[in-house]
């Protein structure tokens, strides 16, 4: 590391951006940066799924799961805890 910045880092994501312009999926790329290591095609087998809390696939269209119905069991449980903060805020 020289400076203020990570070399490697800054290195990957460079190369990240580049595979971005060339039509690669922008979310893989930026955890490939991140953690260069890690093997997100086996993680993306071994994740548990739940019913979207925001459309329970019933809406066309959804930005939350694509309109599949489902989210990764951690996602569903923030958008309950957000869905839960929104309306405290909301009756208060």
């Amino acid at each position: 590391m020289h400076g203020p910045y990570d070399t490697e880092l800054m290195q990957r994501g460079a190369a990240a951006r580049d595979c971005i312009a060339h039509g690669e999926d922008p979310f893989l790329m930026l955890l490939q940066v991140v953690w260069p290591d890690h093997d997100w095609a086996d993680s993306a087998m071994l994740a548990r799924l739940a019913a979207c809390p925001k459309c329970r696939g019933s809406t066309s269209g959804c930005s939350e799961c694509g309109s599949t119905g489902l989210v990764s069991e951690e996602r569903g449980r923030s958008l309950g805890i957000e869905a839960l903060a929104r309306l405290a805020f909301e009756t208060t």
